[in-house]
């Protein structure tokens, strides 16, 4: 039933058929980008770079646009966890990380006092709206860790190149998790304000504080700025979603494709101004990349850090038709042929006009 749902909500929220052809993204997160490595993303409708390229390798983001005039570049940033000690090819993380280390205030801590972690080798911190306020610019001016990042970064980064928009990583719409998350197995220290059960009061404040900055990010980028991973339906500043690792299962909580899928594919459609990003896991890039022509403003990416590839291209021209479903069959007709996708058996295929098939 909650599939047909979702089925339901998917088939209203569809829009206008699109006139585009398909749409790639890559996942540029290293620091550096050569003249070499920016000439092999060539291809590619949106790169996503991390902040660092502006200080490192800030002529290779003028040669993806003069390749490529109509490529968007945008901007990745993670303000919830910071690699500690950081990357010496990271300057300005480092400064940051350095300035940051001298706030325990600001470290999101288990009940042992303990820094907690999210991925392995970041230390993860207190994004609540409610954090404690510390002098940074001024001994009579106290600000929050969101505050301080959020400023830092759009003085710093937003205006130090032209980036055409966001890619907001964690943003998580819960906390209380964490505590016992992976490696993390002393719980998670509510603050002496809250209890260690009141998990509603602890994750109202953690969006509080996603929502300032996101809010402070949309205000400086304008409308259409900001893309959000997860790709649940929180956060309606962002204009898309980034779905990593296709299709994301915790929207759902079920590591089944067949029930993560239409989702995933809902919660896109919903996300209707995008862009949205389809990233696919290592063992089934064709399988997302047919899933991402299905939805109208929908871009496929393979990995991270991976130049273009001729593959990609299915050669489908534009859309002349919406998705369709028939007996968990899921298709879409171009131009040139059509897509189909069977979630249940994690199946995908392009039928074209002359007969001949596309399996991978």
């Amino acid at each position: 039933m909650r599939t047909l749902v979702i089925i339901a909500l998917l088939f209203c929220s569809l829009g206008v058929i699109s006139l585009k052809a398909q749409k790639t993204a890559v996942h540029w997160y290293l620091p550096t980008m050569s003249i070499t490595e920016a000439h092999q993303l060539d291809g590619y409708n949106l790169v996503i770079v991390d902040p660092e390229v502006i200080f490192n390798n800030r002529e290779s983001l003028e040669t993806l646009r003069a390749d490529n005039p109509e490529v968007k570049i945008f901007c990745y940033f993670n303000a919830v966890e910071w690699f500690n000690p950081m990357f010496s090819d990271k300057r300005w993380s480092q400064n940051i990380v350095n300035f940051l280390d001298k706030k325990e205030e600001w470290f999101l801590h288990a009940q042992n006092g303990e820094r907690i972690s999210f991925w392995k080798g970041m230390e993860t911190m207190n994004c609540r709206l409610d954090c404690p306020r510390l002098p940074v610019y001024s001994k009579d001016k106290t600000i929050n860790y969101i505050e301080f990042i959020t400023d830092r970064f759009i003085k710093d980064i937003l205006k130090n190149y032209r980036f055409d928009g966001v890619l907001m990583d964690n943003l998580w719409d819960k906390i209380h998790w964490l505590g016992n998350y992976g490696d993390n197995t002393g719980g998670l220290d509510y603050g002496s304000d809250l209890a260690d059960n009141d998990s509603v009061a602890l994750n109202l404040e953690w969006q509080r504080g996603m929502n300032y900055c996101l809010d402070e990010i949309n205000e400086f980028g304008g409308a259409g700025y900001l893309i959000g991973n997860p790709g649940h339906l929180n956060y309606p500043q962002c204009s898309g979603k980034m779905f990593e690792n296709f299709p994301e299962i915790y929207l759902n909580e079920a590591d089944r494709v067949y029930e993560a899928w239409p989702e995933n594919i809902n919660n896109a459609s919903v996300f209707a101004t995008g862009p949205n990003i389809f990233n696919a896991r290592k063992d089934n890039y064709f399988f997302t990349l047919c899933s991402s022509l299905l939805v109208d403003n929908v871009y496929f990416s393979y990995l991270q850090n991976t130049k273009y590839d001729s593959k990609y291209e299915l050669d489908l021209g534009p859309a002349i038709g919406e998705m369709k479903v028939d007996k968990g069959i899921y298709s879409r007709r171009f131009r040139k042929g059509t897509v189909n996708v069977n979630p249940l058996h994690k199946k995908a295929w392009v039928t074209y006009n002359d007969w001949h098939k596309r399996t991978e």
